[in-house]
């Protein structure tokens, strides 16, 4: 298996598993990953995502790049819809998606964790746009990293495929949290019990209405939210949640 998966409760957890090459990507496993995130059903309400071994993401397998250098433009054109459509799926899937990264994070890797919701990072964790290196664009992954990075950083950081620690991929948008190995693991599990007090099916509303809003212009925002916030206080969930607080108990989706 390219990609682990386990459950713990209502907790999906998925890990990249090709350490001997810091789990770089061939086409078996963006094929494996997307299939992952596809199947997600009901009972699910977050995924963590990190990687097995020394690094999170190396980015693009070596071996995997050199049987693609004698491909025509139809069928690089068809390769990379396969890899943009892997980074769609996990920026689309509907539930929470928390990344736990560490070691060595480069070109693709980056594309995976920008299409993550809430990242955390060891703080030695090294980070690298290194596709100009190549010769080539970070262009797949240049879409999910606009939604995080100011254009300016982008700039800079793509033009020059410069390495940058955790210290620098904070403040620009790229992750939320770094800190020692325990640490890392201390803020994904709080973010996951913060999730566990909150009703699944608003967490997914959520989730949709915020990337949606990026594409609706200001009459469709006020329709669109009107009726989402009214379809909130009267379905089951909603109605669940306000009696849970005004009768001051833990409501029916809380686990712990």
């Amino acid at each position: 298996m390219l990609v682990t998966v386990t459950k713990d409760k209502q907790w999906l957890k998925i890990a990249l598993n090709r350490p001997d090459v810091h789990n770089a990507f061939n086409a078996a496993m963006i094929k494996e990953l997307t299939q992952v995130f596809r199947s997600i059903d009901k009972s699910v309400r977050a995924v963590v995502l990190n990687g097995h071994g020394k690094s999170f993401c190396a980015g693009a397998d070596i071996e995997w790049m050199r049987s693609m250098a004698n491909f025509s433009y139809d069928e690089n054109i068809k390769d990379s819809r396969v890899l943009f459509e892997m980074f769609e799926t996990i920026f689309d899937c509907p539930v929470p998606v928390l990344a736990q990264i560490h070691g060595n994070v480069m070109g693709g890797g980056l594309g995976l964790v920008a299409a993550c919701d809430i990242i955390a990072a060891e703080k030695d964790t090294r980070f690298g746009f290194t596709e100009v290196r190549f010769g080539i664009v970070p262009a797949v992954i240049s879409p999910f990293i606009s939604r995080k990075v100011p254009e300016y950083l982008m700039r800079e950081m793509m033009m020059t495929g410069e390495f940058f620690d955790s210290a620098k991929a904070e403040p620009m948008g790229l992750i939320h949290f770094s800190g020692e190995a325990e640490e890392v693991s201390d803020f994904i599990q709080g973010k996951l019990d913060f999730l566990d007090n909150n009703g699944p099916e608003s967490v997914r509303a959520v989730k949709s209405l915020v990337k949606s809003l990026k594409s609706w212009d200001w009459a469709r925002s006020k329709e669109e939210t009107i009726k989402l916030i009214a379809e909130r206080r009267v379905s089951p969930e909603g109605q669940e949640g306000l009696r849970a607080f005004l009768e001051k108990r833990a409501p029916g989706w809380k686990t712990k």
